[in-house]
Formats: C-alpha cells, sequence, structure tokens
C-alpha cells in the first residue's frame, strides 16, 4: 500500500480530477454528485472511483438521478466490477457512451520506486513516435508524448514504454510488447526506464492495469508501484467487454475454461469491427 504521504499526494490528485472533495465519499455506498465544471477528469460525464476504502462518484447532470437509481443498495463490491460496467452502461449507452473498468491505478514516488536500469533499452527520439504503429503498441501514447523508451531486436521494436502528463505530480506509464517477447523481461526493462526518467523529472509514476491483466500487474508490481484506487469511467463509442484473464498461476500450469463453449457470449463482436 502507499505511505501516508503519497497517499495524500493521491488524494489532493483525485479530487482536483473530480472536482469535488473526497469527504463525500463513503464506505459501503456509492454517493452519485453532479460533475462539477472544475473536474480535471478526460471522461465524458461520469466517474466513479475507490479509494481508500470509500468511493464516491460523479457525473453529469442529466446522468445523476439514473446513475443513483443504479448504484442504490449497490454494494461497492459490487459496482466495481464488470457487473457494474453493465449496470451503468444502461444509463450511458442512449447518449452514445459506454462504461469501462474497473481499472487499477498504481502509484509510486522515490522511496517505493525500484525500476532497474537495462541496457537493453533506448530512448527514443519523440520525432521516431510518428513512424511507430499504434494498432500493434495500444496501449502506448503516440506524439505529444513527454518520452519514450524502446528495446529493438535487430530492427524491429519489441518493446515500447511512453509517459504522459496526467495532471501534477503524476505521469503515467503506458507499455507494450510484441506477442511472443511477454516472457523476457522487456516489459519491466522498459517500464523501469520510464519510471526512472519520471522520478528524474521530479514527478511521480502512474500506470493503469485491468484486473484481468496478470502479466501487466506483476510488472508494475516488481518496479515498484504498489495499488491506490480503482476507477470505473465512461469512454466515448459503444461497450466494449474485456478479454478473458491473461497469463498463468505458474509458467508451465495448464489452464482451461471453467465454462463450456454454449456458455460463451455469443453477442461479443470482434475488435477489429471497432476500425471500420
Amino acid at each position: 500500500m502507499p505511505s501516508e504521504k503519497l497517499n495524500q499526494t493521491i488524494r489532493s490528485w483525485q479530487e482536483t480530477r473530480l472536482g469535488v472533495s473526497l469527504q463525500a465519499s463513503a464506505t459501503n455506498t456509492v454517493p452519485v454528485l453532479e460533475r462539477p465544471t472544475a473536474a480535471t477528469s478526460d471522461s465524458p460525464g461520469l466517474v466513479a472511483v475507490r479509494f481508500d476504502g470509500r468511493s464516491v462518484a460523479v457525473a453529469r447532470r442529466d446522468w445523476v438521478e439514473p446513475s443513483k437509481k443504479v448504484v442504490s443498495n449497490m454494494h461497492p463490491d459490487l459496482l466495481f466490477t464488470a457487473f457494474g460496467a453493465y449496470e451503468l452502461s444502461r444509463v450511458t449507452l442512449p447518449d452514445g457512451a459506454s462504461v469501462w473498468g474497473p481499472n487499477w491505478y498504481m502509484f509510486a514516488d522515490s522511496d517505493s520506486w525500484q525500476g532497474l536500469i537495462d541496457d537493453r533499452v533506448t530512448k527514443l527520439n519523440l520525432g521516431d513516435l510518428g513512424g511507430i504503429d499504434f494498432d500493434l503498441f495500444w496501449h502506448c501514447y503516440g506524439p505529444g508524448s513527454m518520452a519514450a523508451f524502446a528495446v529493438y531486436e535487430g530492427n524491429d521494436l519489441v518493446a515500447l514504454s511512453t509517459v504522459t502528463d496526467r495532471g501534477t505530480p503524476f505521469m503515467e506509464i503506458g507499455v507494450d510488447v510484441v506477442q511472443g517477447a511477454q516472457s523476457s523481461g522487456l516489459g519491466l526493462a522498459v517500464v523501469s526506464a520510464a519510471g526512472n526518467w519520471i522520478i528524474e523529472q521530479g514527478g511521480l509514476p502512474l500506470a493503469t492495469v485491468a484486473p484481468f491483466n496478470v502479466p501487466s500487474t506483476r510488472t508494475l508490481r516488481r518496479a515498484g508501484l504498489e495499488y491506490g484506487m480503482t476507477e470505473m469511467s465512461a469512454v466515448e463509442g459503444p461497450f466494449r467487454v474485456p478479454p478473458q484473464p491473461m497469463g498463468r498461476p505458474l509458467p508451465d500450469a495448464d489452464i482451461y475454461d471453467y465454462y463450456p463453449d454454449w456458455a460463451m457470449n455469443k453477442g461479443i463482436r470482434p475488435r477489429s469491427e471497432l476500425r471500420g
């Protein structure tokens, strides 16, 4: 868990994003407040946060009352799940937005950060980002990033991390490793380079990860990032569902679908159709 000092910094940063005091949050319920004009979160109209054992949501005016009906008598442990994303999206979908989450927010400061130095990593010139395929490295940020770090095998880019400003003092690390290279420590190498750079600039590293992404969560924890909060947020566009859990509990462990094929959700359409 983050230190008390880092927790206080997260609290102040989060209150700026939400535009409300976290004193309005509650332990076993999720208060829904109207989104103030001072809010800086980039969500188009709804953000729910679970921080330090308490929860609160802010929503645009016309979503407040419908959202209250959704969360009424719903414990936060239910809301901050895929079930909560489904239920809140019943409010947002008629207006062309859906709710994604939960996402875990991981934080570090100079005391908790454990980034390595890996000679395989190259710091990129930001102008080089224009030539990168961000359909492949889609968890990273493109042109407009503050810094970028890469690992090449020959002429092939196999790992990339980028840094973007998330509001003082936090800078977010995005990372991707190409298929087939995920078990070679490349993710930790580029995450470490990005976090080391953030610390050198006087900032604090931040990364977000979804619960299904076991390998990325392991990598972030190895670098010293600690769980700080959970968020659900509205995003423009149709409803999206997460994949099955990624990774294995042990490298040689067999893993199986618990449900038979007939129980799979046949209504899920491929990601490729979103580009059409």
